[in-house]
C-alpha cells in the first residue's frame, strides 16, 4: 500500500515522500520506476513528522474520511505548496490537529491511493500529470499495449547523419524540416511523444532515397527497422502518405495487402504535417491532385484529418 500511495503521488506530479521509518523495497521500487519512467521523486525518512507538518511552508492537508467535503474545500480555497498528509490504520490526534485542513474524499471506507489520487486530480484542475524525461514511456492508445522505449528513437542528429548516409538531398532535407516546424507546432497544441514526432518528421521520407512511388513509405519503413530502431517510428513512416491507404487501396496499388492507415496521434501528425507544411496552397494543391487522380477517398481523409489539428483548413 505504501509503495502504491508512492506510485501515485509521483504519477500527479508531487516530487518527494516522507516516512517515518524508510522500507527498502519501498523506496528501491519507486527509484527504479523514477529512474525508468522520468521525472524526479524521491523517499525520504522523516520521524518527527510533527515538526515537519509543524513548519510546513505551505498548506499541510490531511485526507481523511472524516474531514471537510472535498467539493466544498476546493470551491473555497486556493491550495499552495500542498503537504498531503494519508495514514494507515488508526491516525495520531495530533495529525488531526496539526492540519491546516482535514479533507474527506467520500465518507466511505476506501484506501489512501484512491484519497490521493482523487484529491491530486482535483488539484491538477483533472489534468495528469505528465513526464516526459524517462527512458520509457507510454503512450496512449485505444486499444493495444503501446511502449515506447526512447533508446530507440533517434536522436535528431542521428536522424540528419542517417539521412546523409542514405543520400537525401538538400531539397528533400529542407522539406523534412519543414514538417518538422510544422509537426512542432502541432505537437505543442495536442500533445503526443515529442522524442518520437521529431524523429518522425525527420525521417517519414527516407524512403524517397530509393523511390519516389507510393511505396516510399514502406521502403522507408524498411530502414527504420535495418537500424533497429523503434515499431512506433517505422509506423509513422509507413503510414504518412495522403490521407493513409486502406488495405482495399493498397493491393490495387500493389503494395502489401494491409492498413497504411495512420491511427495514434504522433501518425495522425505527421501526415497531417506532411500534407500542411507548405501552407493552405500545398494543402489545397495535395487535395487537388489526389482528386484529380481519382483518389477522392483519399482526399477525403485528408481533409478529415486536417479537421482533428485545425479548423480554417
Amino acid at each position: 500500500m505504501t509503495t502504491h500511495v508512492g506510485l501515485t503521488a509521483r504519477a500527479f506530479g508531487m516530487e518527494k515522500m516522507f516516512l517515518p521509518v524508510i522500507d527498502g523495497k519501498v523506496r528501491d521500487t519507486l527509484t527504479d520506476v523514477t529512474d525508468r519512467f522520468g521525472g524526479d521523486f524521491s523517499v525520504e525518512e522523516e520521524k518527527d513528522w510533527r515538526g515537519l507538518m509543524k513548519g510546513w511552508n505551505g498548506d499541510v492537508i490531511h485526507l481523511t474520511m472524516y474531514g471537510s467535503d472535498i467539493d466544498e474545500f476546493f470551491s473555497e480555497h486556493e491550495v499552495e505548496n500542498p503537504l498531503i498528509v494519508v495514514g494507515s490504520q488508526k491516525v495520531p490526534r495530533d495529525v488531526y490537529e496539526l492540519a491546516d485542513f482535514n479533507v474527506s474524499v467520500g465518507n466511505q471506507p476506501h484506501s489512501e491511493v484512491a484519497a490521493l489520487a482523487v484529491f491530486m486530480d482535483r488539484f491538477n484542475n483533472r489534468t495528469i500529470y505528465k513526464i516526459e524525461s524517462g527512458d520509457m514511456t507510454v503512450l496512449p492508445s485505444d486499444s493495444g499495449k503501446r511502449v515506447l522505449d526512447h533508446s530507440e528513437v533517434p536522436s535528431a542528429k542521428e536522424c540528419f547523419e542517417f539521412a546523409r548516409e542514405r543520400g537525401m538531398d538538400n531539397g528533400l532535407l529542407a522539406h523534412s524540416l519543414s514538417v518538422l516546424e510544422k509537426a512542432l507546432h502541432l505537437q505543442s497544441e495536442h500533445g503526443g511523444n515529442l522524442r518520437l514526432i521529431i524523429a518522425g518528421a525527420l525521417l517519414h521520407d527516407i524512403g524517397r532515397t530509393v523511390t519516389h512511388g507510393v511505396d516510399h513509405g514502406i521502403e522507408g519503413s524498411k530502414m527504420i527497422e535495418e537500424k533497429g530502431w523503434t515499431e512506433e517510428l517505422q509506423k509513422i513512416v509507413e503510414r504518412h502518405i495522403g490521407g493513409g491507404i486502406t488495405k482495399k487501396e493498397a493491393e490495387k496499388a500493389g503494395l502489401p495487402a494491409r492498413s497504411y492507415v495512420p491511427e495514434n496521434i504522433e501518425e495522425k501528425m505527421i501526415c497531417h504535417a506532411d500534407n500542411t507544411a507548405g501552407g493552405r496552397e500545398r494543402f489545397e494543391y495535395q487535395i487537388h491532385r489526389t482528386e484529380e487522380e481519382g483518389h477522392h477517398e483519399s482526399a477525403d481523409r485528408m481533409k478529415k484529418l486536417a479537421s482533428e489539428f485545425e479548423e480554417d483548413l
